[in-house]
This record gives structure tokens, sequence and C-alpha cells, in this order.
């Protein structure tokens, strides 16, 4: 799934480069983006955006402002202030683009520094620590007979809090096992649930189109999808071929649903009554690419006819009873 620096679960360890530490590459399962602003400015030398946008373990990104006007740039690795402390990630954007994004998003906190050698090696042996804690959570929620998956770990930069992430089919009660991690960390535990798509979206895999999961590479955020979608797209309703790898309806759904329903307003809708050179009957299907239209005639016989041909009938008003 990504380089050989990669923790489980999607996190990216920086290498280093002239001046700080980069990421990995375009082969982390983290979200790309191509800073096409990365030194534009509304008043260049006047008005510049002090915010960077900021990606942490498993695709999580939050902007956080650059008070000190620190000389970075997407790929740095940085340590911000976090909850209680601080925290390691490494930016993804910077500048006017952030600016667009930040319309949608509250900065979180501010940037502390540039990472150091001393830093990345703490990072790093966070990340050690984060596979032996999601070990040691797993046995203890498998003890307590609790009905969940842990399915990943992560500490903040200064150890002063651990998350845990897992997904569960039912509502757990998690005081017990919070309050055993608690005693066993010594620092603040938290235990965030995960939905189907956000689970498959953390720990990543490969999709049914031999690509990198579309949620767990690319996508900012993740849409809900609907069986409309499949149905407005004249798809099968097939759950084994509509399913993603979370279980649920694939993200792609939605990809062509605008061209879809953008094309289809030139086409009569379904079971409207139409007239063409055979005669009158109702639509039963429409194709989009070849511009045709299936239509059962009044003899209850089905042809294929171009959408030139077809001529929509206006709908019969219904009788109204004369009050007596």
């Amino acid at each position: 799934m990504g380089c050989g620096s990669c923790s489980t679960g999607g996190g990216c360890s920086c290498g280093s480069k002239a001046g700080g530490y980069s990421g990995c590459g375009t082969g982390c399962p983290i979200v790309q983006v191509y800073d096409w602003l990365p030194t534009s400015t509304k008043a260049p030398g006047i008005d510049h955006f002090g915010f960077v946008e900021v990606a942490f373990k498993a695709r999580r990104t939050h902007i956080y402002r650059n008070n000190r006007q620190l000389p970075v740039s997407a790929g740095d690795c940085i340590v911000v202030s976090a909850h209680r402390g601080l925290d390691f990630g490494r930016i993804t954007m910077t500048g006017e683009l952030v600016r667009l994004r930040a319309k949608k998003s509250e900065a979180s906190g501010y940037v502390v520094r540039v990472a150091s050698d001393k830093d990345l090696k703490r990072h790093e042996a966070n990340r050690v620590m984060e596979d032996q804690a999601l070990i040691a959570a797993q046995q203890a929620a498998k003890r307590r007979n609790l009905p969940l998956k842990l399915v990943d770990a992560e500490w903040q930069f200064d150890r002063k809090r651990i998350v845990f992430y897992y997904s569960a089919e039912r509502r757990v009660k998690l005081g017990k096992l919070i309050g055993y991690l608690s005693n066993q960390y010594k620092t603040s535990v938290e235990l965030r649930r995960l939905s189907p798509r956000r689970e498959t979206a953390h720990v990543g895999g490969i999709g049914s189109c031999g690509r990198e999961l579309c949620c767990s590479s690319w996508m900012q955020e993740i849409p809900p999808v609907s069986t409309r979608a499949a149905t407005k797209q004249n798809l099968p309703l097939h759950r084994e071929r509509l399913a993603g790898r979370c279980g649920q309806l694939k993200c792609c759904l939605n990809y062509e649903l605008e061209h879809y329903m953008a094309a289809l307003k030139e086409f009569p809708a379904r079971k409207a009554q139409v007239k063409t050179d055979g005669g009158k009957g109702r639509v039963e299907n429409v194709d989009i690419f070849a511009r045709t239209v299936l239509i059962r005639y009044e003899d209850d016989t089905k042809v294929i006819v171009p959408l030139a041909q077809v001529q929509v009938l206006p709908r019969k008003k219904p009788a109204t009873r004369k009050a007596r």
C-alpha cells in the first residue's frame, strides 16, 4: 500500500531532506492534493495567509495557524499545538489553497516548530508503541467479551493522550476498558467509534477495480451513497456487485450520477405515455448513450425507438366530481 516507512493504518513517517523533512511520496495512503497556489496571494508581500493544512495518521487533517511565519512548505514535518499538548504531522497545503479550505474548517491550533531529528525519532518511537498498545487493548477487550473490533491506536506526540479506533455493530459500554487502559498507560485514553466506511478508509485496501480505495487515497470527505444513484444509472440492484470493501454501497456510484441526472432531462420519464410512428405506448427504459427509448405499445410489444422519434403525450387531468 505505502512505502516502507509507513506504519500500520496509513501513518506516514517523514524522510530527511535538506531544510527539514518531506513526506514519503505519492505511494502513501494519505490525501494527496497538488498545491497549485503555493506562493500566490491577493497582495504579494502584504496579504499572506498564515495557515497550513496538516495531515496525521490515517488521513486525519486539520488546519493550523502559522503565527510565527515559519518558512514551511508542503511536505515538511512540523510540531503543532494539540489537545492539551503537542502533536506531530506533515504539511499538505499552504497559502491561498488553505484559505479556500479554511472557509469550511476552523483552525485547530498553531504551528510550534519545524520538526527536528529528535522530534522525528520520538515520532517513530510512538509508531512502534502504538502497535504494542493496540495488541494490549485487543487482548483486554477480548478478556471482557466486548463485542467490538479495535482497528488502530494513535499516540499524541507528547504522549499525553492515546486514541483507540474501533468498530462495533451496536453500542458498547467502554467504561471498564477505558479505566484499565488509563491505569496501564498512565495517560488520557479515548476510544473513537468508526462507521463501516470510516473503518475501511482508516485501514485502506484495494478495491474491485484493482486500484487503491478512493476513501483511503484521495477523497477529502466520504459522502453518503444511496440506491437512487444505482437506479438512476440503470444498474442492477445486486448487493454483492454494488457493495465495496466496507460492505456499503460503493462511493464510485456517485461519480457519474450528475452526468446521468443532466442527460435524463432530455428523456421522458419512465411509465410516461408517448407516441411514435408505431403508435402509443409507455416508456419502459431509456439508454442515454445510444439515445434510445424502450417503449411498450398497447398491444404489449416492446420496441426500441430513437429519442428523436418519441413524442411525450400530455397527462390526462383526473375527472373532478361535481358537488351535489
